[in-house]
Parts: structure tokens; sequence; C-alpha cells
């Protein structure tokens, strides 16, 4: 393969748009996720609690289970992030 092929390969540019796009939308992000993981106590179950009870007694039973999915993924993720940053600043301070 040439590496002109290499160049202007579909899949190229797919990574070359896909980095570009996470490195500019990290620093746009970084507040969003910083406030969703200082408050993740507080609005995750808020949001169970009404996705898992209230939602089905008003009849969203369906909308409700897809709503504590995402928000109970996002609780996950916001976790797991954490215990990266205490795993770093461990090793870090060893």
């Amino acid at each position: 393969m040439d590496w002109k092929d290499l160049i202007w390969h579909p899949m190229t540019g797919l990574a070359v748009g896909v980095s570009a796009i996470g490195q500019l939308g990290f620093g746009a992000l970084e507040p969003a996720w910083s406030l969703l993981s200082s408050t993740s106590g507080l609005w995750f179950p808020a949001i169970a609690t009404t996705a898992s009870t209230i939602m089905p007694e008003l009849g969203y039973a369906q909308l409700g289970t897809k709503v504590l999915l995402a928000s109970a993924i996002l609780f996950v993720g916001v976790q797991v992030n954490k215990l990266i940053d205490k795993i770093q600043n461990w090793r870090e301070n060893r």
C-alpha cells in the first residue's frame, strides 16, 4: 500500500476527525463533567427514585426504565473516573 493511499483512506479521515473533536470537546465538557461528578451523590438518588418509583405510577414505566439506565451508566462512569483519579494520586504520592 502506498503512503498516499494511507493518507487518503476514509479511516484516516475518520480518525483525524474523531481526535480533533475529542481534543476540542474535552475542554468544553470539563466544567459540565466536574459539576456532574461533584453532585453525583445528589442527582443519582433523585433520578433513580423518580424513574423507578414515580414514573411507573404515572404510566411512564418504559421511559422510567430508560432514564434509570442512562443515569446509572452516567453514575458508574463518574465513579470509575473518581477511582482512576484516586489511583493516579496514590501512585504519584507514594
